[in-house]
């Protein structure tokens, strides 16, 4: 019977007769089996013959060895279908002791020793290796009939393949232990609470603690933040796994790491969750670098980005490796696109076959240029200036480039050149303006002074007033020619805004035509303002001119006078005003208007919307305003006109009597002593006329040193010296100068038809009482009114 894989009992085998190799065949042997049968089981059914004859044939199949032996330790039959693999056939040994197979006479080599404890009536199992083959062996008591020992009965099974198989598993088993342990990474294994069961030196090395720390420690004291722990539960549980998880843990002297963790499930032998294992590995010095060379990457982008023009990589086959944004913006095509393009493909016809050129020189020489049409996307050409360079980066050879568009430098030059011709004016300007000013202030004084003889109804009179506007408007043209080179000499004094508007008002109106309505409306009392009165008519002169080139068609301008308290929520919505007292000048009109992005360019110098246009009228405007210290707004829309609003800080003190004379139209007199030196004799034979005329006593003199003799010869005061600034012999300074030590105390006024800021300001100096020619009656008359009315602000 078989009895949970035990043989537990079989027929009785008696001991058969010695048995001596050679001499007793098999034939024999069966007939002393029948033989014993039949002494001891004459009893039994003949069915008792076929069980046996089964149970052998089943024996003689069955995968081991089966054997039995006496109690002399002899064989008694052996079978078994594993016998071949020893070289035997079945029974082959019996006869044979035990001590005769294994040839030895030692009692206690290991399978003698176990059937001998089977004698006894013990059970052995042993493993023995025989001839290479590795037996996992089982022997117990043979026992008769009545329950006596007879001898022992064995079972073998070969287990060379299981072992083998084993000490590959445990041979697996120490390289996977000694991977785990000299792995880099950190290793581990934890149950499913988080306790830590396995790891290896590097976990030990990455967190600082000791075997026995970390055996007791909990996988959550690892987490620098607790939700990544349960963010990283909540990943792993529903998918299985987490694949480069990055999660911050902390060490044990409390330093944080970024690490990347990359884990399992572990699975018991019922198929539930025991734990997680995984790997951590430590990314803080990876992701720094990465962090270093992503800050580098995008400062190296925003730089390429940030050029004005293109920037451009590609290398010997024409690749394209970098370029900066520009390259897309301008010429249309995407990033994606740009990368399949070659060089080669943004250009067409001759600037196609120049480029080419240009890369083989760049290649061969080091370096080229090219002035080229960049062909966008749809078509357009725009001009540029290509340079290449031949650079090496990680061992291939590349271009690297820029480009500059011409369309800006040849604007740039066209306005050099407007610029230039504007210079060439003034100088030209500058170099007559002294004469042509003489001769203008001849005109405009004796025309005034003759109409000012004659009654409103004398037709002589009208024909003098249009003498003297011409003389006006061509000292107007000589101050707007000068102004484009920066020839005319600034005087700022305190002022009225209205004494400008009503000065200009009627030249004005024959500037703007009369298909314009002007119309003016003027603050009373208006808060006095410092500036320098050419160059607030400039002002009004060129939004004049704006307005009127606005208005085609005829329309209305207006200008109006404000005073303005400007407080701090006004200042900062018209950054950069700041908040104080201000008088405000408008000019508005009724004209085209403008859009948003032309408001944004106005006054800018050289930008015009007009065809004939320089671009220089507001721009001067906006200088003008900002060097007398106020600030400009534009408002305007398309098809409502334009409104210029200049608010100009208000000055300490009020304006003269001088100034308010000014305005009126009067001249003020004086019963003084003037020595007047000029050596153009029609000046100054009018100066002499205009002085003497309003109460004053006049010393004539052709240059300087004849002012100096009759200087000397007059024994009565000399209060104020009028003197030309460029004179034969002496200038105007050097007079002034002599005087200034013969007659302490006299005061200067000097009078030019020159403009070049650099011959006035080396003779005249700065702060010097300084008249303009061509200057009108009431002019000269206020300007020497205003010198010795006020000698404590008159400089010397």
């Amino acid at each position: 019977m078989l009895e949970s894989g035990r043989i537990s009992h079989i027929p009785r085998f008696d001991p058969p007769p010695v048995v001596v190799p050679g001499v007793q065949d098999r034939a024999a042997d069966r007939d002393n089996f029948q033989g014993e049968m039949t002494d001891h089981g004459s009893t039994r059914e003949a069915s008792s013959d076929v069980e046996a004859q089964l149970l052998r044939t089943l024996l003689d199949q069955m995968p081991g060895i089966l054997w039995t032996v006496d109690r002399e330790l002899r064989f008694t039959s052996s079978l078994g279908a594993a016998l071949p693999a020893l070289g035997l056939k079945p029974d082959q040994v019996v006869g044979m002791t035990l001590f005769e197979y294994f040839g030895t006479e030692d009692p206690d080599l290991l399978p003698i020793a176990a059937h001998r404890r089977a004698l006894q009536g013990k059970e052995s199992g042993y493993e023995f290796e025989w001839e290479d083959r590795t037996y996992q062996c089982h022997v117990e008591p043979f026992r008769d009939e009545s329950g006596a020992v007879s001898g022992a009965i064995g079972v073998a099974f070969d287990m060379t393949a299981a072992k083998h198989a084993e000490d590959a598993l445990k041979e697996s088993e120490r390289k996977y232990r000694r991977l785990f342990e000299e792995s880099r990474d950190a290793l581990y294994v934890s149950t499913i609470d988080g306790s830590v069961i396995d790891f290896n030196q590097s976990m030990l090395s990455l967190f600082g603690y000791t075997r026995e720390e970390m055996a007791r420690l909990s996988a959550e004291a690892l987490y620098f933040d607790p939700a990544d722990r349960r963010a990283f539960r909540e990943q792993i549980e529903r998918h299985g796994a987490v694949k480069d998880f990055e999660v911050k843990l902390v060490t044990k002297d409390g330093r944080v790491m970024d690490c990347l963790l990359n884990s399992t499930l572990q699975y018991d032998e019922h198929g539930e969750i025991s734990g997680y294992k995984g790997a951590i590995r430590d990314i803080t010095e990876q992701k720094r670098a990465g962090e270093t060379l992503r800050r580098e990457r995008d400062f190296s982008e925003a730089a390429t980005d940030s050029l004005p023009g293109l920037f451009y990589l590609f290398d010997e086959q024409g690749r394209m490796l970098r370029w900066n944004r520009n390259l897309e913006h301008l010429t249309g095509y995407s990033a994606k696109l740009i990368a399949k393009m070659t060089p080669l493909d943004f250009f067409v016809g001759e600037d196609r076959r120049t480029i080419e050129d240009c890369i083989q020189e760049a290649f061969e020489k080091g370096q080229t240029t090219a002035e080229v049409d960049l062909v966008a996307r749809d078509g357009g050409k725009i001009p540029y200036f290509f340079t290449g360079e031949l650079v090496v980066l990680s061992g291939r050879r590349c271009v690297v480039g820029t480009a500059i568009d011409l369309v800006e430098r040849r604007r740039l030059e066209t306005q050099l050149r407007q610029s230039q011709k504007m210079e060439a004016i003034g100088r030209l300007a500058g170099g007559v303006a002294h004469d042509f000013n003489n001769v203008l202030t001849v005109i405009l004084s004796n025309s005034e002074m003759l109409a000012g003889q004659l009654s409103p109804e004398d037709p002589r009179r009208q024909e003098l007033v249009e003498i003297r506007d011409a003389a006006q408007r061509a000292a107007t043209l000589t101050r707007q020619l000068l102004a484009f080179s920066r020839k005319q000499v600034l005087k700022p004094r305190v002022l009225s805004l209205n004494a400008v508007v009503v000065t200009l008002e009627k030249m004005l109106r024959r500037l703007i035509g009369e298909d314009i309505e002007l119309a003016t409306e003027l603050q009373p009392n208006l808060w006095a303002v410092e500036a320098d009165p050419g160059q607030l008519e400039q002002i009004i002169m060129n939004l004049a001119v704006n307005a009127r080139d606005a208005m085609p068609e005829g329309g209305r301008l207006s200008i109006e006078t404000g005073n303005a308290e400007i407080d701090e929520s006004f200042a900062k919505k018209h950054f950069p005003m700041v908040r104080g007292r201000y008088a405000m000048l408008a000019v508005c009109d009724s004209g085209a208007g403008m859009d948003a992005e032309t408001q944004r360019y106005i006054f800018e110098p050289f930008f015009t919307t007009k065809s004939r246009g320089t671009g220089l009228g507001l721009s001067m405007v906006y200088g003008i305003v900002k060097q007398s210290g106020g600030y400009i707004w534009a408002h305007s829309e398309p098809g409502q006109g334009a409104k210029f609003e200049i608010y100009f800080p208000c000055a300490d003190g009020r304006c003269s009597d001088t100034e308010a004379a000014m305005a009126a139209g009067s001249s003020p007199p004086g019963k003084e002593t003037v020595l007047l030196a000029e050596d153009e004799d029609s000046v100054r034979r009018l100066a002499r006329r205009i002085l003497e005329e309003i109460g004053y006593t006049v010393l004539e003199a052709r240059e300087a040193t004849e002012a100096l003799t009759m200087s000397e010869g007059w024994d009565g005061p000399i209060d104020l010296l009028l003197t030309d600034v460029v004179m034969p012999e002496l200038n105007g300074r050097e007079l002034a100068e002599r005087l200034s030590v013969l007659r302490p105390g006299i005061q200067i006024l000097y009078i030019s038809g020159y403009t070049d800021h650099e011959v006035l300001d080396g003779i005249v100096g700065p702060g010097n009482n300084f008249l303009q020619k061509p200057f009108t009656p009431e002019a000269l008359a206020n300007k020497v009114r205003e010198i010795l009315d006020a000698p404590e602000r008159a400089a010397r």
